[in-house]
């Protein structure tokens, strides 16, 4: 998934606008390692960007990584169609 199918997809799941989405690219792209690990530091950055409260925060970041997985897995399946 390109970044600009990313931040719409993300602006529409989690009703937000496309400048929202688009900082949430931004601060995954800077900050994301694999796994839960920096959740916590993400989500409190969403909060601060975005002026969300942290359930608002978690829960965006539940959707972008929802979306993000989906596309590397689709990335995957896409390598072994014939």
């Amino acid at each position: 998934m390109n970044p600009e199918d990313f931040i719409a997809q993300l602006s529409q799941e989690a009703g937000i606008d496309a400048n929202q989405a688009a900082s949430v690219n931004g601060i995954l792209e800077s900050t994301f390692l694999a796994g839960n690990k920096n959740k916590e530091m993400i989500t409190k950055l969403i909060s601060e960007k975005l002026g969300v409260d942290q359930a608002q925060a978690n829960m965006i970041y539940d959707i972008a990584v929802g979306l993000l997985a989906t596309g590397v897995l689709s990335k995957i399946k896409g390598i072994f169609k014939k």
